[in-house]
């Protein structure tokens, strides 16, 4: 089971992602989901596809770990935490548009469970304001 979006506390990267952590669990105990912020995304720009880490993948925080395929080019992904992926939003596979329109909510693109000694350390609750890449 996930943490429930609506009572997770949401916590930012650097690099314009989130992770909705269980207020009420345990990081290793509960798999917290992830996903890019609104300005990750050009508002412009249709989302045409995402790839992104398979189920077991072990992530390190910072580092890439998929994409967002839009119009405008593509957004790197990536790991807001180290851990391994325990699922993958079926949803956005299936129509990855809803990463553009609610990015925040339904939109998260997979969960991860974290070790139980995880620092979040890097990450905070206020999301980032400064502009974001894009490869194209």
């Amino acid at each position: 089971m996930t943490a429930a979006l609506s009572s997770a506390r949401r916590l930012f990267s650097t690099e314009h992602g989130w992770m909705a952590v269980d207020p009420f669990g345990s990081p290793a105990q509960t798999p917290s989901r992830v996903g890019v912020t609104p300005a990750a995304l050009d508002d412009s720009s249709e989302i045409h596809g995402v790839d992104l880490p398979t189920v077991r993948t072990v992530l390190t925080a910072g580092e890439a770990c998929g994409c967002i395929r839009t119009s405008a080019g593509s957004v790197t992904v990536f790991a807001p935490a180290s851990g391994m992926v325990t699922i993958v939003n079926p949803a956005v596979r299936e129509d990855p548009s809803i990463v553009a329109a609610d990015p925040l909510g339904a939109g998260w693109l997979f969960a991860v469970l974290t070790p139980a000694a995880s620092s979040f350390d890097d990450l905070t609750t206020r999301e980032p304001t400064d502009a974001v890449r894009v490869d194209s």
